[in-house]
């Protein structure tokens, strides 16, 4: 991975995103170079559907896990699966966060109802240069992943409390802080 690369980071959406799709969404980056663009899943944006739901019509077994499925953005592509075993990855995003894509280890996972786990359908992508220019437009804000964000399965506030801490360290860096108190008394 080279430096510039964004793989394994947040882009935590602009409060001015009015797209309908990503309006205060949380995308983990997966993927990320100059040659091949960007490709990324959505981390807070849920489906009515469980795993339960797909037994028997993706898979060739029944079984009934009430986990919800996410919708990772508006590319079709593969289910995939956010895990932390790293015998059944395909990809690692970044320390001890990894991706199946392969069906026959996505369906291993599910069945197992291996936690923690987000399982996906499609993701997000950009063109080579899109998302630079993105965040260059102040669309997205870049933050640091961290897997109990990611794995938070649905947290209705996943945007704010992202957004916050993105807001945070971007203020720490400004006025050079090494800590700022979350308790405004304490300063």
């Amino acid at each position: 991975m080279n430096d510039s690369s964004l793989k394994g980071q947040l882009l935590i959406a602009s409060p001015r995103l009015d797209s309908p799709l990503f309006a205060r969404s949380v995308v983990l980056v997966l993927e990320h170079d100059e040659e091949q663009g960007a490709k990324g899943i959505i981390l807070n944006l849920l489906t009515s559907a469980t795993m339960t739901d797909l037994a028997g019509k993706l898979f060739d077994e029944d079984f009934a896990w009430e986990k919800p499925l996410h919708l990772g953005g508006p590319v079709a592509g593969p289910l995939l699966v956010l895990h932390t075993q790293p015998t059944m990855a395909d990809l690692e995003v970044f320390s001890g966060v990894y991706v199946a894509i392969d069906a026959t280890k996505s369906q291993h996972l599910i069945a197992e109802e291996a936690e923690p786990s987000l399982v996906v359908a499609n993701f997000s992508g950009w063109a080579p240069g899109q998302l630079e220019q993105e965040i260059a437009d102040d669309v997205w804000m870049v933050a640091p992943a961290d897997s109990r964000l990611i794995f938070a399965d649905g947290d209705p506030d996943l945007w704010w409390t992202t957004l916050r801490g993105a807001r945070a360290r971007a203020l720490r860096a400004l006025v050079r802080l090494p800590h700022v108190p979350s308790d405004p008394s304490m300063n």
